[in-house]
């Protein structure tokens, strides 16, 4: 009767987050509480709210789960609530929560370094959509001609297309041509050697 069944899903650890299943930790994984009270990691947030609508008044995720709607804070997801339950859960180096903030649409932390103007100080990841903000315009001429087409992306395909042309001329195109000259399939003429 304890056992769980085998087709159930899999329950919701609470060192894990919900959406990318990655433990939570004091950086990019951060537990962060929304306003329905259910709680997800800082990178996970940082995604979803990047992908809501732009020009709206107020910024408004809604849960993954339960669809309820939490006001993003004009610094960002890192702005949120921090579950501090989850975060005393997690090993004594790791409750100590860092300083993470947004920068575009980069979700940055500084490493312990003695120099804070250093980039390299400096750690963040894209939390984006995949897909460029605006498509870069073709090159001119042949090349930009052919970066339009679509069929042209794939060369493997205009390579065989090509043998199949040559070779529907080879086998069939050619021999009808001949027997409409000559009248037969027979175009070499033979040369009768006289002795």
């Amino acid at each position: 009767p304890g056992s769980p069944n085998p087709t159930s899903p899999k329950p919701a650890s609470p060192v894990e987050c919900s959406i990318c299943f990655n433990t939570y930790d004091n950086t990019f994984k951060t537990p962060k509480l929304l306003q329905c009270s259910h709680v997800f990691c800082l990178e996970c947030v940082a995604r979803l709210s990047t992908g809501l609508p732009p020009n709206q008044p107020e910024d408004q995720l809604p849960c993954p789960f339960c669809r309820q709607l939490t006001s993003i804070p004009r610094e960002g997801a890192p702005a949120l609530e921090t579950s501090k339950e989850l975060l005393a859960t997690l090993p004594p180096e790791l409750q100590q929560e860092k300083v993470l903030w947004m920068e575009g649409t980069k979700l940055c932390c500084r490493q312990s370094s003695d120099d804070p103007e250093n980039p390299d100080s400096c750690i963040s990841i894209d939390v984006a959509m995949s897909k460029p903000e605006s498509p870069e315009a073709p090159p001119a001429g042949l090349a930009g001609r052919l970066s339009r087409c679509d069929m042209c992306d794939d060369w493997k395909r205009i390579v065989l297309l090509s043998a199949l042309i040559i070779i529907l001329f080879c086998i069939i195109l050619w021999p009808v041509q001949c027997a409409l000259k000559t009248g037969n399939l027979r175009c070499f003429t033979r040369t009768v050697a006289m002795s």
